[in-house]
């Protein structure tokens, strides 16, 4: 649910980034056709610094605007700045007809900075991709093709007019921007579009007048002037009059219109006219009209490159205003990015100093815990130790005061307790030694590949006279088992499994010991032993409280203590289960 809410609140401020722009760019374009160009591309700039860089979708609105805005200024550089980075996104985005307008609108500009040829590639380009879309899509409208060809026609007419190009190439010029816009204006007429006819026919009549033929030109001229009347074209109207000659209307209708260059065009024609007839009053009146005319030309062209001046200033300072803003953004969050860093610098340290003191506050315990563990278990150890040396001895004073009363089935049994005695010495300072040298470190491991069941029945043959002193029988269960452990340890863990298992099981009893899928155990039907216990004996403690076994064996715990090491080393786990009911099964897994 966050997520989506996150991807909702994402779309639905791209909308209002959307709308709000659009808006913007709505009310710079009403300024732009007022006439308030300075304004209109501050409007332009405001709303482009709030728009990312990354949503070129949006900006290229505000770039189309400022490239209307530059172009009507004359400052073709900038304008075609902001054109070419429409036309890129265009190519990018893929969409045929948004690159057929862009390359339009770059044409225009080209063509009038006086660089035609690189506005005919363009419209050249332009017109291929409108045919191409009228081919693949039958609801494309023809009308852009119209206005690209009409568009070529018109810088085809313009380059006509350079002063290096000889008469056969300007006359292949004229013909080919006759043939265009022929073609352009039978496109309009097919949609009734008498706006645009209009124009293209005001556009052949200059043709015609360029290859120097003045009837068709006038034909053109005439049809055109009525057709501008018709849909009050006044530009259109203005130039058909000056083409017919029709000058002292043409002057009142562009003095009407404010239209300073058309009008000073018509007044210099009625000046040469009026002079040419001898009328000198009337082409002095024309004279000072037509220089009155050109100071105010001269004037707009100034007030034009003031507010180009005024315009790229602004720009300028809102530029540096915004990477001041932007630097001092940067800094703040680079001063953040050092308190941050510096914060969490601190907070390492700190959480370091805590885990160290933690950890030697920890140490400290489980040293002092070892100490008293070692403590006991040296404690119950020098107890059992004793309990064995103790009983032999009183068996040995027995004999020794008065061996001629025993007879040879007593001494028989007196050195059986001796020897059981011997062996269970034997066995302890055989598992202490182990357990010093893990404590130590100093035992290795050694691992092999060896046959389990092999080990576990050397090992049951080891231990059968201990067993038969209980009169306790061995139940193997062993089947070949390959296994990859330390072969000593394995020894040792089974010695002390079945010594265990004979001390803690009645005379008499069966003990059973075989392999299993991974592992091996060994199963006795003794005084088993509580949960707790259990636990005690698993733990990682080295602390274990000495048992008695059935027939008063004596038992410190390092046996299962020690298995429970060698195991870990050998990469294995031992568990133990039963109850004091059911004896106790130990199991070992490798």
């Amino acid at each position: 649910m966050l997520i989506v809410s996150a991807l909702l609140s994402m779309v639905t401020a791209s909308a209002t980034m959307r709308e709000e722009a659009y808006a913007m760019v709505d009310s710079a374009y009403a300024l732009a056709m007022a006439g308030e160009m300075q304004q209109a591309i501050a409007v332009n700039n405001d709303g482009l610094s709030a728009v990312p860089e990354d949503s070129m979708a949006i900006r290229c609105e505000f770039y189309s605007c400022l490239l209307y805005c530059y172009h009507r200024l004359g400052d073709y550089q900038q304008a075609l700045f902001y054109g070419e980075a429409c036309l890129a996104f265009d190519e990018q985005d893929g969409d045929p007809a948004n690159i057929s307008a862009s390359l339009g609108n770059l044409a225009g500009i080209y063509s009038s900075a006086g660089q035609h040829d690189v506005a005919v590639r363009y419209l050249e380009r332009a017109i291929d991709i409108e045919e191409s879309l009228l081919a693949s899509d039958t609801t494309h409208s023809p009308k852009s093709l119209a206005i690209r060809k009409a568009m070529l026609g018109e810088v085809l007419l313009a380059k006509s007019k350079s002063q290096d190009l000889g008469a056969r190439n300007q006359d292949s010029l004229l013909h080919k921007a006759l043939r265009l816009t022929e073609e352009a204006l039978a496109i309009d007429r097919s949609l009734n579009r008498r706006l645009q006819e209009g124009m293209r026919l005001a556009q052949l009549g200059h043709i015609y007048s360029a290859l120097r033929q003045p009837a068709q030109a006038r034909q053109c001229n005439t049809e055109a002037l009525l057709i501008a009347r018709e849909t009050d074209n006044k530009m259109t109207e203005v130039l058909c009059l000056l083409q017919l000659e029709q000058y002292e209307e043409a002057a009142a209708l562009a003095q009407q219109l404010g239209f300073r260059k058309q009008e000073y065009e018509a007044c210099d024609h009625l000046y040469a006219r009026a002079k040419a007839a001898g009328k000198n009053a009337e082409a002095l009146a024309w004279l000072e009209r037509t220089r009155v005319l050109y100071e105010q030309l001269q004037n707009e062209e100034t007030q034009r490159q003031l507010t180009v001046a005024q315009v790229q200033y602004d720009t300028f300072r809102k530029e540096r205003q915004l990477a001041e803003q932007q630097q001092e953004i940067q800094q703040k969050q680079a001063r953040e990015r050092l308190l941050l860093i510096g914060l969490l610098v601190l907070a390492i340290v700190i959480a370091l100093l805590t885990t160290i003191a933690v950890l030697l506050r920890h140490r400290k315990k489980a040293i002092e815990q070892q100490a008293a563990d070692k403590a006991r278990q040296y404690s119950i150890l020098s107890h059992d130790l004793k309990n064995p040396i103790v009983a032999q001895r009183q068996v040995m004073e027995q004999l020794y005061a008065d061996y001629t009363s025993y007879s040879a089935e007593d001494i028989h049994l007196r050195l059986g307790q001796l020897l059981a005695g011997s062996d269970s010495l034997l066995d302890l300072l055989r598992n202490l030694q182990e357990i010093v040298q893990l404590h130590r470190r100093q035992r290795a491991v050694h691992p092999v590949r060896l046959d389990l069941s092999g080990l576990i029945k050397e090992t049951v043959a080891a231990m059968q006279p201990i067993a038969d002193i209980k009169s306790i029988t061995f139940n193997i269960q062993a089947q070949r088992l390959l296994v990859t452990a330390d072969r000593e340890s394995l020894r040792t863990v089974i010695r002390n499994l079945l010594s265990n298992a004979i001390k803690f099981s009645p005379k008499g009893s069966v003990i059973e010991i075989g392999t299993t899928e991974d592992g091996c155990f060994v199963r006795d039907h003794g005084i088993g032993m509580d949960e707790e216990k259990k636990q005690e004996l698993l733990s990682a403690k080295t602390q274990v409280k000495s048992t008695t076994g059935t027939n008063g064996e004596s038992g410190t715990g390092f046996g299962l203590l020690l298995c429970r090491e060698l195991i870990r080393l050998n990469k294995g786990t031992l568990t133990i289960d039963g109850s004091p009911e059911n004896g106790t099964t130990v199991r070992v897994r490798i």
